[in-house]
């Protein structure tokens, strides 16, 4: 009990830095999302049932230029494809876990509790619940407070171009790919995988380059563990 207790709270603390680099993002939604039209509290249930950022700025991006319904859902529904990639790199390590607790830790599952739980398990840890739930309860908490308090001074802000907010999102991201880039072999892995975004992009547009990347990196990395 005490081991796990110790677990929770060191997942807690270990996605604080990860999960506050996200706070810019949060903001940004929240406020994007009133001048899409939405009001306080269905920006906030968009990030409560969603939870997935990068999908989430989509969406209000198409809201904004009046696109609803089908377009959406596909859209999200293709740019979150990722997610499935995301859970099928972690099953191995649960397979003995009740499906009602790999369901709680699929809904929490995104870019930054992921990318905390795969540096976990690659330092050599041993899988641990209580330091995935830990951490997921904490990153959950951060993103939807962030979306609440953009969603407030939404109404405040206009002409967000400007002050360059729509550019937060990937800035984000690209300080990850940075402190993720350990090797050679993570930097051909990045290469790869942006060659074949673009052509992807270049080919079929929309998420298509999304998809195209997270499968080339999924797959070399595969390749690479299996061999």
């Amino acid at each position: 009990m005490h081991s796990s207790k110790y677990s929770f709270i060191q997942g807690m603390k270990q996605i604080i830095p990860v999960a506050s680099a996200g706070i810019i993002d949060g903001l940004v939604f929240g406020i994007l999302a009133r001048q899409a039209g939405l009001g306080i509290t269905e920006a906030l249930l968009f990030s409560l049932l969603v939870n997935a950022g990068s999908s989430q700025f989509a969406a209000v991006g198409l809201i904004s230029q009046g696109i609803v319904g089908w377009p959406i859902l596909l859209s999200t529904a293709l740019l979150n494809a990722r997610h499935l990639l995301y859970g099928l790199s972690l099953g191995p390590y649960f397979r003995q876990t009740p499906p009602w607790k790999l369901s709680l830790m699929g809904a929490t599952l995104n870019d930054e509790t992921y990318a905390l739980k795969v540096t976990y398990l690659a330092s050599g840890n041993k899988p641990s619940l209580p330091f995935f739930a830990g951490a997921s309860i904490v990153d959950y908490l951060i993103w939807n407070a962030s979306t609440l308090a953009g969603a407030w001074f939404g109404a405040v802000f206009t002409q967000t171009e400007a002050f360059g907010l729509d550019f937060a999102f990937i800035a984000t991201f690209l300080g990850f790919l940075a402190v993720n880039l350990l090797s050679s072999f993570h930097g051909k892995v990045a290469v790869a995988a942006s060659v074949a975004a673009c052509l992807a992009y270049w080919l079929g547009g929309g998420t298509a380059g999304v998809i195209a990347g997270t499968l080339t990196a999924v797959i070399i990395g595969a390749v690479k563990r299996d061999g």
